[in-house]
């Protein structure tokens, strides 16, 4: 079976100077949102957050089942990371994703949004 790594690549993040003061164009989540657009049952999404800052270190990992046309997402906290990449696998090729960094308000932050195709993609034998 074959494996669909999706991947931000390295993402800079501005974040909180001190609780008083968010500079503009920093995010505080970023939602991550899967859409089984198959007729397959029980497809598996497994999403990712690592820091960069300094040496790369695994900090969330999520995963959650789609049955078919069913939707889901996934909130990751990324308030204190100065930079981060998030990695979504899917089990599936017609399984649709996107990220999207949104501020302390959920304001959409612009910079940060990622459809399926400014993705990086890769496929695993498995």
């Amino acid at each position: 079976m074959a494996v669909f790594k999706y991947s931000t690549g390295p993402v800079e993040n501005s974040v909180n100077v001190d609780d008083s003061f968010t500079p503009p164009g920093a995010s505080s989540f970023v939602f991550v949102k899967a859409l089984n657009n198959s007729t397959c049952n029980n497809v598996r999404v497994r999403v990712k957050l690592f820091q960069l800052n300094g040496r790369k270190r695994l900090v969330s990992n999520q995963s959650f089942t789609l049955r078919r046309f069913e939707s889901n997402f996934v909130i990751l906290d990324v308030a204190t990371i100065a930079q981060y990449e998030v990695q979504i696998f899917t089990s599936h090729k017609s399984v649709l994703v996107s990220a999207w960094g949104k501020d302390a308000d959920g304001q959409l932050v612009a910079a940060q949004r990622f459809t399926q195709q400014e993705l990086t993609k890769a496929t695993f034998k498995g």
